[in-house]
């Protein structure tokens, strides 16, 4: 098929918070235009990790243009590690889904800023420490680098469960739970009608308020997720991510309150028909008679059958939950590509490390041989 956008394009690099002003309206609407693209890419979202300084190095921006369309952008943190310059996704660290963000309609950009990130020395080092399977602009960008002299080696880090939807909820039920289950979750749904007044409220854009975020973050002090250290929601950062992602239209709490008091929450983020489920907790004395956690989650897949939501993403890890609802996968990957020889030394480096965390029985030798001949 002719490409009718086969025009040349402009690249370049900008740096700093500086360039969010100059570039945030043609940011927004190739986010827009990106179908594929998780709120992880939106501005919205990386600007609240750079001005709270989530950052490791400095942030810089690989862009292609056509014309005056902004058709693709690399949000990149580049710092100096000895004598390498290593580039990573802003955002690495909290456990999403980065790279690059581009026009479909664009597909030669991808093949412009690889030559470009070469050309321009952009950096020695590009390590995705969150690259989906999914992520085709991404995946094609690395082996448009590997083309270009880079040495590329990638790993699998996690899977990702998740609900192919595009149905009723009553039809994802059908399909996907057995009878013997589905009379459960209606014995569970039903105890928890049951159990006293109970409300299911949900919130939007600058409804989404300090006052709600702290009615999170005070479930999470009271749920399981506080003996391991993950009750991160009252921190300042993560009041100020939810409340923006939220004002920029993508994220969304739903409560379940029993009695006038909180019992559960669930935070997620809606992109091109998407849900991303990030956060969620119950109230620990509410879990062992109610299973009010699992109602949350089998309300919010029905509002998200209601919305003609297409899937419903429950973000890395292999939960039994998780594995309970999903009808499919996808993987994340760990991916490095460097070039020249220091590039090569470093992504040799870390396939190294990967390979020693996939057989830690090697390291348990290593350290058992070591004690034995110069002692503990």
């Amino acid at each position: 098929m002719r490409d009718e956008h086969n025009t040349s394009l402009r690249t370049e690099v900008i740096y700093g918070r500086e360039a969010l002003l100059t570039i945030g309206k043609d940011w927004d609407e190739l986010f827009e235009r990106s179908l594929a693209a998780p709120p992880f890419l939106s501005r919205a979202w990386v600007t609240v990790l750079i001005e709270e300084g989530k950052v490791r190095g400095t942030p810089l921006f690989a862009l292609a243009w056509s014309g005056p369309k902004l058709v693709a952008i690399l949000p990149l943190a580049v710092r100096q590690s000895l004598w390498v310059k290593i580039a990573e996704p802003i955002g690495t660290g909290l456990h999403t889904y980065l790279g690059l963000l581009s026009d479909p309609n664009y597909p030669q950009a991808i093949e412009v800023l690889s030559k470009f990130f070469k050309q321009e020395k952009v950096a020695d080092v590009l390590y995705i420490n969150d690259l989906s399977s999914e992520d085709e602009a991404t995946g094609q960008l690395l082996t448009e680098l590997a083309k270009n002299g880079f040495l590329y080696l990638h790993v699998y880090r996690n899977p990702c469960h998740y609900i192919k939807l595009g149905c009723s909820f009553d039809e994802y039920l059908s399909k996907t739970i057995s009878a013997r289950r589905r009379r459960e979750l209606k014995r569970n749904e039903k105890k928890v009608l049951e159990s006293g007044a109970v409300d299911f409220e949900e919130y939007s854009g600058n409804e989404v308020s300090s006052e709600v975020i702290t009615r999170m973050a005070n479930i999470q002090e009271g749920s399981w997720m506080k003996r391991r250290g993950a009750a991160i929601l009252g921190q300042p950062f993560y009041c100020r991510l939810l409340a923006e992602i939220s004002l920029a239209g993508l994220g969304r709490v739903w409560f379940i309150k029993i009695n006038g008091s909180d019992a559960a929450f669930g935070f997620g983020c809606i992109a091109h028909n998407r849900f991303y489920y990030q956060w969620t907790a119950f109230q620990l004395n509410y879990e062992s008679s109610l299973s009010v956690g699992k109602v949350l989650t089998m309300w919010l897949i029905r509002e998200a059958c209601n919305k003609g939501l297409l899937s419903f993403d429950f973000g890395h890890g292999d939960g039994e939950y998780k594995r309970f609802w999903a009808t499919n996968s996808h993987d994340v990957k760990r991916a490095a590509a460097g070039r020249g020889l220091r590039g090569y030394v470093v992504v040799l480096w870390f396939g190294l490390i990967w390979w020693l965390a996939k057989h830690q029985w090697i390291r348990a030798q290593y350290r058992r041989i070591r004690a034995n001949l110069f002692g503990s």
